[in-house]
């Protein structure tokens, strides 16, 4: 079998990562004729800008930047879920908060105003009695979201996060878990992997061999979480407890077949037509490839 070189576009170094990496290091995609490089463009809309311009033919993100793409008119389509299908969005805070009541007068970080965790925000807070617009101060943090950095330095009392930092704040008696974002969306899909259209249709069966692949790592670090944690501990150069504690958080959870959650998927397309991120006439059925 001759060697197709892929390279698979991502969007950030969080933990869902970690099939690529281990499957490439078990020598999965390798049996299977897939020579696999990983490339990080820090975003999902520069992600899918690389899309566009025909540098990335797969490679994984979140349904919420892919679908606003799509939108737009990204040539590609959704081709499974991510191991990370349900929400893994934990929402932490300085130590000292106790629950989302404890919030009143703190500064609460997003992405950005009229981003899907604004969204989430606003929904948590109201559920518990309270008013973004009155009982906290929104940040938006743009770049700096998702990193410990807005926690240590003070910018924000709480906000949003994920593995393996929510772990590493742990660690470091940064943060605690206040709750899950899931606990007030349970079907909700998030992770989606992906491929352009042209590849789809001149490369299927390099497609479905990648799939395989992916699908034979996912399950491989199940069966063998010792293992998993120790090549993942090195990738993210963290130490094994703390890398263990956060891969078994939601280990249970992961899709590892990479099935698509429909229900989850349209739930996560009604609330982008609600923020106005999706146009009123995109549908989660025209986004899935059907092989």
């Amino acid at each position: 079998m001759m060697s197709e070189r892929i390279l698979w576009g991502v969007p950030s170094f969080w933990i869902e990562r970690l099939p690529l990496y281990f499957g490439r290091h078990k020598g999965f995609f390798r049996e299977l004729g897939i020579d696999l490089t990983i490339r990080y463009f820090w975003g999902g809309p520069e992600l899918a800008a690389a899309v566009e311009k025909g540098e990335i033919r797969i490679g994984d993100m979140g349904l919420l930047p892919f679908s606003k793409a799509f939108s737009q008119g990204l040539p590609a389509r959704v081709i499974g879920s991510s191991v990370i299908q349900q929400l893994d969005h934990y929402f932490v805070g300085a130590p000292g908060l106790r629950n989302i009541q404890s919030l009143k007068g703190k500064r609460v970080g997003i992405l950005s105003y009229g981003s899907c965790d604004d969204y989430f925000l606003r929904i948590m807070l109201k559920r518990n009695g309270m008013d973004a617009a009155k009982d906290i101060t929104t940040v938006p943090l743009g770049d700096s979201y998702g990193k410990l950095e807005s926690f240590s330095s003070g910018l924000v009392d709480a906000g949003f996060l994920v593995e393996p930092f929510v772990a590493l704040g742990e660690s470091k008696g940064l943060i605690k878990v206040i709750t899950s974002v899931k606990n007030y969306f349970p079907r909700y899909q998030w992770g989606v992997l992906f491929a352009g259209n042209h590849f789809i249709q001149e490369s299927k069966d390099v497609l479905l061999r990648a799939l395989q692949a992916y699908r034979k790592s996912c399950n491989e670090i199940r069966k063998n979480q010792d293992e998993a944690v120790a090549f993942g501990a090195q990738v993210f150069q963290l130490k094994k407890g703390i890398f263990r504690k956060a891969l078994l958080r939601d280990l249970a959870n992961w899709e590892f077949e990479t099935r698509i959650d429909m229900e989850g998927m349209e739930n996560c397309i009604r609330i982008q037509k609600e923020i106005g991120a999706v146009s009123h006439g995109v549908e989660a059925l025209s986004m899935i490839w059907n092989p």
